[in-house]
């Protein structure tokens, strides 16, 4: 069986928090784009170049990157579960007192790595290759659901969401397909590490997001999405607005008003494709914490942002309960975000589901519990096609910068977001900074009860509970 053939995309924000996690634990980095040196020369050459040649390279790029879809039938959850679990390869001598399992985020990734916990993840994101034209909303339909049956057919314990997004993903659907797979409950290969792994009195620690989107149920298991996290909402994507028609017409398409599928699908609420596990999982979690006397703990969230103020809070927690002082806030977004610079550099770290209208305002939210006058290290990721929810780079940096002095990571904002030059700079940039700026020993670090601590004064006392947290 080809299955070492078979990789996670590599877009996928879960993916990227499975490898950031692992890096932290090591004390390494998490290197998000592996280019070569000479990849690296050339994408910051490509700063020099007009924007549309910069796109179109971006383009060429994207039509080499997706799976073959042949591949799809050797798909298992067993074989899922073992590549997520490879990250934890060289610490297989190691006893964890607390596993994060669940929704994989920036935020649970930030969390687990100051718990010093691997994270395992409840769902897997494949991008199959698929041509056709970004705004053919059946045709990605029908090639999504003959890859769909294959996968299904082979795994009783999967349930899969075939995600369209033509306006986020824009470049990409024209030559991608996006599979996301989730776990129904618990593969084998989970159950084992947690058996061999965790200490006898150890916590599960499940992320559990709830956020939802209207889909359409095109079978028990199969699901299919219009759209996803930003500035609209489900119905702006199957309606249509003029904003988004005046953005349709400047890229040059003749679609308006919409996508919805043809054939009269039930559209019910379930859990968001990139970002929630599914209920039955969770479930299936609680119960083997149960049978293998493992305490049980959940971490609730309605939204992706919820995971990253609280592991933001967290770590301005573990600060104060250290009596370390921050050094920096750093803010990262969507794929690209390691923990080992803020154990490093005893940074506060905030993550940004994407780059649209919402991230924006909650950024905007969290600087009023920045500590005043420390860096604000900003790296923002760049998109090669800017869509109508997207703020601008000054926007980003007016808000960074209320309290705070900016640095930017990676980013020319002369050139973002068509900046491909980002993904040679990000990390050399971030690994200079915190070598410059060496953190205070031992490296930061909670405890379960620690954080399960910080949670109940969190739920107590609201709003207030951050005067003492910012009184250094």
């Amino acid at each position: 069986m080809p299955y070492s053939r078979i990789r996670e995309s590599p877009e996928s924000s879960s993916a990227a928090a499975v490898h950031a996690v692992a890096a932290a634990l090591k004390d390494a980095w998490h290197q998000p784009f592996r280019l070569s040196p000479e990849r690296a020369r050339m994408a910051r050459l490509a700063r020099r170049l007009p924007n549309g040649l910069v796109q179109r390279f971006v383009n060429r790029e994207i039509k080499e990157m997706g799976l073959d879809p042949a591949l799809a039938v050797h798909i298992r959850s067993e074989g899922l579960a073992q590549q997520a679990l490879r990250a934890y390869e060289t610490e297989e001598n190691r006893r964890y007192p607390v596993v994060v399992i669940g929704a994989a985020n920036g935020g649970a990734a930030y969390l687990a790595a100051l718990l010093d916990a691997p994270l395992l993840p409840a769902y897997f994101l494949f991008s199959f290759t698929h041509h056709s034209h970004p705004d053919d909303i059946e045709s990605y339909h029908a090639f999504g659901s003959k890859i769909i049956d294959a996968l299904l057919n082979s795994n009783p314990n999967l349930m899969a969401v075939n995600h369209f997004d033509p306006i986020h993903d824009r470049l990409l659907v024209g030559h991608i397909n996006h599979v996301r797979v989730k776990l129904l409950d618990m593969p084998e290969a989970y159950r084992r590490f947690l058996q061999e792994r965790m200490s006898p009195e150890g916590v599960i620690l499940f992320t559990d997001c709830t956020y939802s989107w209207r889909q359409y149920q095109i079978a028990e298991r199969h699901y299919f999405q219009v759209g996803g996290l930003g500035g609209y909402d489900e119905q702006t994507y199957f309606q249509g607005d003029a904003e988004i028609d005046d953005w349709l017409a400047r890229q040059g398409g003749k679609h308006r008003g919409g996508w919805v599928l043809e054939d009269d699908y039930p559209l019910v609420l379930a859990r968001e494709s990139e970002w929630s596990a599914w209920p039955s999982f969770r479930e299936s979690v609680e119960t083997f914490a149960k049978n293998q006397g493992f305490a049980f703990k959940a971490i609730n969230g309605a939204h992706p942002e919820d995971f990253s103020a609280l592991a933001y809070t967290a770590y301005l927690w573990e600060a104060r309960l250290h009596e370390r002082a921050p050094q920096g806030i750093l803010i990262e977004s969507f794929n690209t975000f390691n923990p080992t610079a803020a154990r490093r550099s005893d940074l506060l770290p905030l993550w940004l589901p994407f780059l649209c209208d919402d991230s924006l305002q909650f950024l905007a939210r969290m600087v009023s519990y920045f500590p005043e006058d420390i860096p604000a290290l900003f790296s923002l990721i760049p998109h090669f096609q800017p869509t109508p929810d997207m703020p601008g780079i000054q926007a980003w940096g007016q808000v960074a910068s209320q309290t705070n002095p900016l640095t930017w990571i990676g980013v020319d904002p002369d050139r973002w977001p068509i900046d491909i030059a980002f993904y040679a700079d990000y990390l050399p940039q971030l690994q200079a900074w915190t070598q410059a700026h060496p953190g205070r020993e031992p490296r930061p670090h909670l405890t379960t009860d620690e954080l399960l601590q910080m949670v109940y004064f969190l739920q107590r006392d609201g709003i207030a509970f951050f005067d003492d947290l910012l009184d250094f």
